[in-house]
């Protein structure tokens, strides 16, 4: 038997360089933090190779050229031992999907999602045996919440909110999507082949 108090996801949306990244991963340099692929195998990687990994996928979006033999994947667990409790985020590209003659564009703008569980398992032994509840992970993982606002905080300092521009009946359509990008990034991925095939024109300045 289980019960859902708790459920869903602390998130934030954005999109910032390497070096950036480098910086924000900062935070998990006395965490412990071990960086898991999310496959069957679980294969675990150290912090560089991630970030290698996130180059790759950066440099991508940043091309002025699509690369053709490249498909776009940046998906890890962090696991995080704080206070001898275990806590996990989850790090993963996403699209952001934008229109083009009146319907969606094939291609997408990237973002990376980081985000928290609102709950944690906690179980009990009941009057029928074994059972266990999801409850706040502000209460139960209090550093691990503080963690996830520390980095939220780290992310809003170095972005703003992305908006860009799409050619649309004429004119051009102003995009909000919910996500945060930093004036580097801004820069590089409006001189990159997506902006350039849809004509697409930054607009956060």
């Amino acid at each position: 038997m289980s019960r859902v108090n708790n459920s869903g996801f602390y998130k934030i949306k954005f999109w910032i360089t390497p070096e950036e990244l480098d910086e924000i991963f900062e935070l998990f340099n006395h965490q412990g933090a071990l960086f898991v692929s999310t496959n069957h195998v679980q294969t675990p990687y150290d912090k560089q190779q991630v970030l290698q990994a996130y180059h790759r996928f950066y440099g991508y979006y940043a091309a002025a050229e699509k690369a053709a033999d490249y498909f776009p994947h940046f998906v890890y667990s962090i696991v995080l031992t704080l206070d001898q409790d275990t806590a996990g985020f989850f790090v993963r590209n996403e699209g952001i999907s934008f229109p083009y003659h009146e319907q969606w564009a094939v291609d997408e703008l990237p973002c990376i999602m980081i985000s928290l569980p609102k709950d944690i398992r906690i179980q009990a032994e009941g009057a029928e045996g074994a059972d266990y509840t999801y409850e706040d992970i502000r209460e139960h993982r209090p550093l691990a919440y503080q963690l996830y606002e520390e980095l939220v905080s780290e992310i809003k300092t170095r972005t703003k909110l992305l908006r860009f521009l799409v050619p649309e009946s004429g004119a051009l359509s102003l995009q909000k999507p919910s996500v945060r990008i930093s004036r580097k990034a801004a820069e590089h991925i409006s001189s990159g082949w997506t902006f350039d095939k849809y004509k697409l024109v930054m607009h956060t300045k």
